[in-house]
C-alpha cells in the first residue's frame, strides 16, 4: 500500500515538473501584437484639426511632456477635464499643436484608455502607452494605430532598436504574470504590428 503511494507521490511530482519545465519555454506575451488604424474613442468627441496651435491657457493643461531639446510630445487635457489628445511642440515646448484625435474619455471602460506614459521616438513618432493600451504614430500625428490589452496588466516602456521602435513589456506590480518575466517588441511599420523578438 505504501509503495503504491509513493509511486503515485513520485508520479504526480514528476507530473507537475514537467509541466513546469514545458511552460517556462513559452510566453505569456503574445508573438505578435496586431495594431487596428484609429483610436477606439477618436469620435467621441471632435479634436482640434492637426497642427491648431494651442492657446496658452490650452498649454498648460498639457501634461506628460516628453523631455526633448526641441522637438516634444505631450497629452493635453482639454478644459483640464478628462478628454485627452495627444500634442507636439518642435520648439521645446515653447508652443504645442494638436496631432490627433481623441485619446481617451471618462466612460465605462474608458479608463483603459489612459496615457500614463509618453515614449517619444522621432519629431515624426511617438509611441503613448499605460498599462493596457499602446496608441503609436510614424507620420507627426496624422494617423494612429491602437493596441488594446484588455487584461489591463502590462508594464510597458521604451526599449531602444537600431534604425526601429522597440517596447519592453513585463507585468506591472500588481500582475499575476511571473514576475520576472518580459518580452521585447519591435515595431513592423508596413504591417501595423508588434513582433516580438524576445
Amino acid at each position: 500500500m505504501r509503495r503504491t503511494h509513493y509511486v503515485a507521490c513520485a508520479t504526480l511530482v514528476l507530473a507537475v515538473f514537467s509541466s513546469t519545465v514545458a511552460g517556462a519555454t513559452s510566453s505569456p506575451y503574445p508573438a505578435t501584437l496586431t495594431m487596428q488604424r484609429g483610436l477606439s474613442q477618436s469620435s467621441t468627441n471632435p479634436a482640434l484639426p492637426w497642427g491648431t496651435t494651442l492657446t496658452a491657457a490650452q498649454a498648460r493643461q498639457v501634461t506628460l511632456k516628453s523631455s526633448g531639446p526641441t522637438f516634444r510630445w505631450g497629452v493635453w487635457k482639454k478644459n483640464g477635464g478628462p478628454e485627452t489628445f495627444p500634442v507636439r511642440s518642435t520648439d521645446g515646448g515653447a508652443h504645442w499643436t494638436a496631432a490627433g484625435p481623441q485619446l481617451a474619455t471618462d466612460w465605462a471602460g474608458g479608463s483603459l484608455f489612459y496615457v500614463s506614459k509618453v515614449i517619444p521616438e522621432s519629431s515624426t513618432s511617438v509611441v503613448m502607452v499605460s498599462n493596457s493600451i499602446i496608441d503609436v504614430t510614424t507620420d507627426r500625428g496624422h494617423q494612429w494605430y491602437q493596441y488594446l490589452n484588455t487584461a489591463d496588466n502590462w508594464s510597458i516602456t521604451g526599449h531602444a532598436v537600431s534604425g526601429g521602435i522597440g517596447l519592453r513589456i513585463g507585468p506591472a506590480s500588481y500582475a499575476l504574470l511571473p514576475k520576472a518575466s518580459y518580452a521585447l517588441y519591435v515595431l513592423d511599420i508596413a504591417r501595423h504590428q508588434w513582433r516580438r523578438t524576445k
